[in-house]
């Protein structure tokens, strides 16, 4: 049987669009990378009962949560370090985040992850990760983003997401920056 190129090349343009819609989306444009909602009362109240089943932390005022999806090889450059390196990377990115967690006492800063297998070793092993049971990612992570999302929750409710969110950012906006950010992106 003969091999006809046009089929070649319609096979290999519906791979790539399937690959490409398939992908979490990778946001670089500092405009984008931004969304801003609010949850009614009752979502909010969901909320903290789904958070409370996590008993390493106590529920605050703000709820800062960082969310990584199955699939994202946002870090598979560092896939193939050597164990060490990984924990230490592991071991800055944990710091980090208790750092900021004792500098702002009424933040709760959580660590969620979608339910699945692959992960990179970074995100994997050796930090406190939960798994979501689907709620988080039917409330606010409904879009799979590369290099995770996070999001602050206000106490009335209101919530900025901060898309591919690799270094946890989010951690580094103080309260006049998330309402600048919660004010630009209500209004889109």
């Amino acid at each position: 049987m003969k091999s006809n190129p046009k089929v070649k090349l319609q096979l290999f343009l519906f791979l790539s669009i399937f690959t490409y819609a398939c992908s979490p989306k990778l946001y670089l444009d500092e405009t984008k990378r931004y969304q801003a909602g609010t949850l009614t009362e009752s979502q909010v109240d969901s909320l903290h009962l789904f958070l409370k089943e996590n008993q390493r932390l106590a529920i605050k005022d703000t709820i800062i949560i960082k969310y990584d999806f199955n699939k994202d090889d946002c870090w598979k450059d560092l896939s193939y370090q050597n164990a060490e390196f990984l924990n230490n990377v592991r071991w800055a990115f944990q710091k980090n985040i208790l750092e900021k967690a004792e500098a702002r006492p009424k933040v709760a800063i959580y660590q969620y992850r979608e339910d699945g297998k692959s992960f990179s070793p970074i995100k994997s092993k050796g930090l406190e990760i939960e798994t979501d049971s689907g709620f988080l990612r039917k409330l606010l992570f409904e879009e799979a983003t590369s290099c995770g999302t996070s999001a602050i929750i206000l106490p009335n409710g209101k919530f900025l997401l901060v898309k591919s969110d690799p270094q946890f950012s989010a951690l580094i906006l103080n309260a006049k920056d998330i309402e600048k950010k919660l004010q630009e992106n209500l209004v889109k």
